[in-house]
């Protein structure tokens, strides 16, 4: 089945102006395989590339070479599951339903509850702002955490990552499969400068391992970042082996983070699997 859901392989927000911060929700997981996988600035490893890239972390370290891949498990989603679901969002007046997803209306908003993999995706009726504006991160997650939690939904979580343009926050909550950060799918909740929450991505998700697969180096999926015009240079300062979704497959890829000369943000996922 073509999702709707495929994973974004290079994510660079050099042009964008978004600023990206981490907030780590207590207790921390134990970061065994990210210890490894993640290394800070230092001078004495620093690597500079040809094609506008500066690493400054050791490129020649190489995680463990076999990792597990997963699969989505599909668990068919019945019409009375799925209005139980848009009713905590919306008060249901109407609804169509496609092939693989049932799509209900109401004054709030629409809920789309995908039908094999219990995706919800709430889109609210667009209202300007109003109030004061968001007074930091840990308030605007605070208000993620508690728009998911009154409507009943499960969010348990290790890292809060809050996207900023500076119109719109994007919060996207990490947990782990199999002690890698998944960022395949991961709960996302859009809002505005006033916290008016814009659309909410749940899912309710489980896996099934389909097999291994070897896992290319550091250096070679540091090759493969994309190339960069003339007078752009990267920064990365950041490299974490995690999961991401692509060719229905849930696989891992580095995921190399840093800033461009003006400071903007620059993230980018490397697919790292070899099969």
């Amino acid at each position: 089945m073509n999702k709707k859901l495929a994973a974004v392989i290079c994510l660079a927000l050099a042009g964008m102006g978004a600023s990206i911060r981490l907030l780590t929700q207590s207790p921390v997981l134990p970061d065994y395989f990210g210890t490894r996988s993640s290394f800070n600035l230092n001078d004495a490893n620093a690597y500079a590339d040809e094609h506008g890239y500066r690493c400054d972390f050791p490129l020649e370290k190489n995680p463990r070479g076999i990792i597990n891949c997963y699969v989505l498990k599909y668990r068919p989603n019945a019409y009375e599951s799925a209005e139980k679901y848009a009713e905590a969002f919306i008060g249901v007046e109407s609804y169509t339903e496609e092939d693989d997803a049932y799509i209900f209306f109401g004054q709030q908003g629409s809920v789309t509850i995908d039908k094999e993999i219990n995706q919800i995706h709430f889109e609210a009726v667009l209202a300007e702002g109003a109030g004061e504006p968001l007074a930091s991160d840990e308030e605007a997650v605070k208000i993620a955490t508690d728009f998911m939690e009154k409507r009943l939904l499960v969010l348990i979580y290790e890292e809060a990552q809050v996207h900023y343009d500076g119109y719109t926050y994007r919060i996207s909550f990490i947990n782990r499969i199999s002690n890698l950060k998944n960022y395949a799918f991961s709960n996302q909740i859009t809002m505005d400068n006033y916290g008016s929450v814009i659309t909410v991505d749940y899912f309710a998700t489980q896996y099934d391992r389909v097999g291994e697969c070897q896992i290319k180096s550091m250096k070679d999926a540091f090759a493969e970042l994309p190339a960069l015009s003339e007078d752009e240079t990267v920064l990365l300062s950041k490299c974490q082996l995690v999961y991401i979704y692509d060719d229905s497959i849930i696989q891992p890829a580095y995921y190399f983070q840093g800033n461009a000369v003006d400071e903007k943000t620059y993230e980018c996922f490397v697919k790292a699997a070899v099969f």
